[in-house]
C-alpha cells in the first residue's frame, strides 16, 4: 500500500510528464486520469459520483430497451 507521500510524488511526476508538448493526446488523456485518480485517493471527498454505465472499448452504447436478454 502507498502512503500519502508517495501518492504525492507520483502525482507530481505525472503532472511534470504532462508539461511535455512532445506527448500524444491519447498518452495526456491516459495521464489526466490517473492524475485524477490520484487526487481522489488523496480527498475522497471530491470523487464524484460513480457512472453505473460500462461499456466495451469500441462499441456505441445502446438504448437500454433495445437490449434483450435471453
Amino acid at each position: 500500500m502507498m502512503d500519502r507521500d508517495a501518492i504525492l510524488a507520483e502525482l507530481i511526476e505525472i503532472e511534470g510528464m504532462l508539461l511535455d508538448d512532445r506527448l500524444k493526446e491519447e498518452d495526456r488523456h491516459c495521464l489526466h486520469g490517473a492524475a485524477q485518480a490520484l487526487r481522489n485517493v488523496l480527498d475522497a471527498s471530491t470523487w464524484a459520483a460513480a457512472s453505473q454505465s460500462f461499456y466495451r472499448v469500441g462499441e456505441r452504447p445502446r438504448e437500454a430497451g433495445s437490449v434483450r436478454l435471453h
